[in-house]
């Protein structure tokens, strides 16, 4: 009997979120917990007639609401940003009602002069005028409403029309939207014919009868693109070529087709791809629209983030959540149609590579807060993405482990058929999960989406000759006191591998893995299936950490999230690549030039490591005035031949003149690559 031992692990990383220390700290805002409560009241319609002024940045409104109270009201609170200026508020018979709004608030309260009584409709006619400036930036977050000259986009989560504190109401809606001579209205809903004005002005009107999440607006001097080969996809670009728009017509077509065989066909699939100015929002999905910023266009559009945001159309459009709380059946399930639709065009390494960035991303800020309460965390923050989306998607992906294929899917349809056109619960989810499923999931749940906390497993195991061939034999290990999962562990042989799922149920669970050839090696989960922790995704993590507050401007922050990642993986080049780019930032020339030429000297993990180190090697070396050895670095970045985000034309430009830096005290520089 031949036996072979290993022993590893270390203690996981258990969180409790304690909602009321973030309170005090700071780090929640108080109002986010108040939006979180149920709302007395719902919108059923809006009729809203808007007029665009691009030269003033401005939008005057005239919003008729028909509001249902669910029990008897005396006020009304409705959430308005804080941007726009109440001129006028008139009840149903044409008489001014009385309205309150608090400096800087985007709280608005109605105060009608007779209570509102419970399941009587009622109606209210506010008149404002609202001012967004794509120059003036808010001190936190995406711009998400801006009109300009150039563009104009209005995004629902700016709160350009009174709403709800719930995000996620579905109501009908039409919409008339007056812009200047020579520009277009793009939103949700049916659109009737233009209308011309006196003044050179025309009228876009879209009708939305059936409630759902309308809202979303864009204009502009848009030149109207029809998809080729058939694909239900317009494009309205503003200064894109249309060759752009063409070659990814079949991407989205195909993203499309792919997403009606697997979630259910959509009453109305068609999609208008719209092109609108920049800012820090990657892409948008509202019912019939996904507005893309111009950054984000090229010949070929990374087909992943299409799949993500046009998986809104079913996972927002066709059914949404039901409350704030329920985040996580829209934000995880688009997330995880992305890692679909990577998986059908790409194949089981593709997904590999997805749930990789998944649990990266999860990881990152999984301990901010249970899933189920991510709504307590501020939509578009890193936080936000780290539990709702990238945590959610794997949560997902863990549930289909379970459930397997056939179950999930199944559970997918069925969601939304079930619920098409309104709002469902994550408990309702939940029910539908284990009803589809025909197994107990309630545990899975209270683990993964109403806890925090995160296992490291440990392996124990022996290696036997049998008559067969070989058996490992040995425990699964971990400190979560409870928890149960399935566990894929592999056993890497001299001939092909054996993989078995492990149910690991407690701190510890026994396996026994048969195998034709001699084992070589065993790892827990090397395809990503479960999220966990190892010691190279630790580093992964704090990395990853580091890049988002290098991207916030947060250098010093930054710095120290590469150093924790340093202290578990002394060579990481990656660590000692982005530790060099936060010193560049702050032109600590030396710092930087000493971890740029650490990172050549690492692990040269990831490849494209090395090409922009010796670019920013040259960099330093030519701001010092030493361009003898800048060209020799530039000269060493055109050897590697990688050609990372135009590694090689980078090269190649400061080869021929040399780099010059902009005269800023504190240079913001784009993170490589």
């Amino acid at each position: 009997m031949t036996t072979h031992r290993k022993k590893g692990g270390q203690r996981c990383r258990a969180a409790a979120l304690f909602v009321g220390g973030l309170l005090l700290a700071g780090l929640v805002p108080a109002s986010l917990f108040a939006q979180a409560e149920r709302t007395p009241f719902h919108v059923a319609r809006y009729d809203l007639e808007v007029e665009l002024a691009p030269e003033l940045h401005q939008l005057n409104a005239r919003a008729r609401l028909t509001v249902s109270p669910d029990r008897a009201l005396t006020s009304l609170t409705f959430f308005l940003n804080k941007n726009c200026r109440m001129e006028q508020a008139l009840d149903a018979a044409g008489k001014p009602a009385n309205f309150e709004r608090l400096p800087q608030s985007d709280t608005l309260t109605l105060n009608p002069a007779q209570p509102l009584l419970e399941g009587a409709s009622a109606a209210f006619t506010l008149v404002y005028v609202c001012g967004f400036d794509p120059a003036i930036k808010p001190e936190r977050g995406p711009l998400l409403a801006a009109i300009g000259q150039t563009g104009s986009y209005l995004l629902p989560d700016s709160r350009w029309f009174p709403q709800t504190s719930n995000p996620w109401d579905r109501f009908a809606m039409t919409l008339a939207a007056t812009v200047p001579e020579g520009q277009t209205v793009i939103s949700t809903g049916t659109a009737e014919a233009p209308a011309k004005l006196a003044g050179g002005q025309t009228r876009f009107t879209f009708r939305a009868e059936r409630p759902t999440l309308a809202g979303a607006l864009a204009a502009g001097s848009f030149q109207k693109v029809s998809a080729s080969e058939g694909a239900p996809v317009t494009f309205y670009l503003r200064g894109v070529r249309e060759s752009a728009a063409r070659a990814n017509a079949a991407t989205l077509g195909d993203i499309i087709t792919f997403f009606s065989d697997k979630f259910g066909v959509l009453e109305n699939p068609e999609v208008a791809v719209v092109e609108v100015p920049d800012d820090t929002w990657e892409a948008y999905g509202a019912p019939g629209l996904l507005l893309l910023p111009t950054r984000q266009w090229s010949e070929s559009i990374n087909p992943r983030l299409l799949a993500r945001h046009l998986a809104r159309q079913w996972w927002g459009g066709r059914v949404s959540p039901a409350r704030r709380a329920d985040v996580f059946l829209a934000e995880a399930l688009s997330r995880y149609a992305e890692a679909l639709y990577v998986e059908h065009s790409s194949g089981e390494e593709g997904l590999r590579r997805v749930l990789e960035d998944l649990t990266i991303g999860a990881l990152v800020d999984e301990s901010a807060s249970p899933i189920a309460n991510a709504d307590r965390l501020a939509p578009y923050s890193p936080e936000f993405y780290s539990v709702a989306r990238d945590k959610g998607a794997m949560v997902l992906h863990m549930l289909r482990l379970l459930l397997g294929d056939d179950a999930f899917f199944r559970t997918l349809q069925d969601y939304a058929r079930r619920f098409d056109g309104r709002g469902a619960t994550l408990e309702e989810f939940e029910r539908l999960a284990e009803e589809v499923g025909g197994k107990p999931v309630d545990y899975f749940f209270g683990q993964w989406v109403r806890s925090t906390g995160v296992p490291q497993f440990s392996l124990e195991y022996v290696v036997y000759r049998t008559r067969e061939g070989f058996r490992v034999g040995g425990e699964l290990k971990h400190d979560l006191e409870i928890f149960r999962l399935l566990v894929p562990v592999r056993v890497e042989t001299e001939g092909p591998p054996v993989t078995k799922v492990v149910e690991a149920a407690g701190p510890s669970s026994a396996f026994s893995i048969e195998s034709f050839n001699k084992p070589v090696r065993i790892e827990i989960d090397p395809d990503y299936n479960v999220l966990k922790y190892t010691p190279n995704l630790r580093v992964r993590v704090a990395i990853a950490r580091g890049e988002s507050l290098f991207e916030r401007g947060q250098y010093f922050e930054a710095t120290r999230e590469y150093q924790q990642a340093l202290e578990v993986k002394q060579n990481s080049s990656l660590a000692h690549y982005r530790m060099g780019e936060a010193f560049f930032a702050q032109r600590n020339y030396q710092a930087a030039a000493n971890s740029f030429r650490e990172a050549v000297n690492g692990d040269q993990e990831p490849k494209w490591t090395m090409v922009w180190s010796h670019i920013f090697l040259g960099k330093v070396f030519d701001i010092t005035g030493q361009r003898e050895r800048a060209i020799n670095e530039y000269r060493r970045a055109l050897d590697t031949n990688d050609d990372t985000q135009g590694a090689q034309a980078e090269a190649e430009k400061y080869l021929n003149e040399p780099y010059r830096r902009e005269t800023r005290t504190v240079e913001t520089i784009e993170r490589q690559p």
